[in-house]
């Protein structure tokens, strides 16, 4: 089966080829100087040449805070240049996955977010990728699936887990959010799942996350507890508890941004893994962590759950 991959170079795009190549799957993947996807021609060109059964659209700009002041920029990839992927699967024939985030939501619900809750973004970044599943889906119905997923974190790209993991040495103190609560998802168990939906007929929207809900200040602590014996023995910084408000990011983000998983449950036949495996799972592929290293659970303090 083939499949057409835009974002390919990405952390969530860098795992998914890397599973396909052990499955029954044909992954072309362009990179931006051979398909610019905020191009509509090019874009149409690519996918009726090939005819891929199925689209991925990971491509997207990502820079929350960037998105800010480069709205023009957020809208052209994540809205303009998703509808033009749609479009060009509806001449082909062709099946499309969009991949959408969290920030779609206000966070303000005190409970885990429903595919059919109603959105409200609370910046440029959530309004771009919400205008981006609209057009995806008013152009191809049930033949796109929308794929929400959040917090993410693979080998490439940049992402909490990283940055954690580069600044604990470098600094003598780090301060982290203790007020805002996500589900850590590990971008290898979000492309497993994404290749299980590329055989699947279904459409709509899906949110996948992995399971377990906890604050970057606790999450930031278990990546630091299960990564301190790859340190050997160097002064690792002092985490401190730090409110949003005192952040004061450029762009407001979702309070709680857990995700009701039960439909993806349902579809896949299966729950998702915890973001505790997760966390464990990345830590071993990079080699920060041996297999059959420290409990996660354990250095997280328990179920994950840090909201009160």
């Amino acid at each position: 089966m083939k499949i057409l991959l835009f974002g390919g170079s990405g952390q969530l795009g860098f795992e998914v080829k890397k599973r396909a190549r052990d499955l029954d799957f044909d992954v072309v993947s362009p990179v931006t100087a051979e398909v610019d996807i905020s191009d509509r021609a090019q874009v149409k060109k690519c996918v009726l040449a090939l005819k891929p059964a199925v689209v991925i659209n990971a491509a997207a700009f990502t820079a929350v805070d960037k998105a800010e002041h480069e709205q023009e920029a957020a809208f052209r990839i994540n809205r303009d240049a998703a509808g033009h992927v749609a479009e060009a699967c509806a001449s082909a024939g062709s099946r499309m996955i969009q991949v959408s985030t969290d920030y779609v939501f206000d966070g303000s619900l005190g409970r885990e977010s429903r595919e059919s809750d109603l959105v409200n973004p609370l910046g440029v970044y959530g309004r771009s990728k919400l205008e981006g599943e609209r057009r995806v889906q008013e152009e191809l119905g049930e033949n796109a699936l929308v794929v929400r997923t959040q917090a993410l974190f693979g080998q490439k790209g940049v992402n909490f887990v990283q940055s954690m993991l580069r600044f604990f040495p470098e600094r003598p103190s780090l301060r982290v959010v203790d007020d805002q609560w996500v589900s850590p998802t590990w971008a290898g168990w979000l492309a497993e799942a994404l290749l299980d939906f590329v055989r699947m007929p279904v459409g709509g929207v899906v949110h996948a996350s992995c399971s377990g809900t906890v604050s970057w200040f606790d999450f930031a602590s278990a990546i630091q507890e299960l990564a301190r014996p790859s340190f050997q023995g160097q002064p690792l910084a002092r985490l401190e508890k730090i409110t949003a408000r005192e952040l004061n990011r450029p762009a407001q983000r979702p309070k709680f941004s857990a995700f009701d998983t039960s439909h993806i449950t349902s579809l896949l036949g299966r729950p998702p893994i915890t973001w505790q495996e997760g966390l464990r799972r990345y830590l071993a592929d990079i080699g920060v962590l041996a297999e059959g290293g420290a409990d996660v659970d354990a250095a997280s303090g328990g179920n994950g759950d840090s909201r009160s």
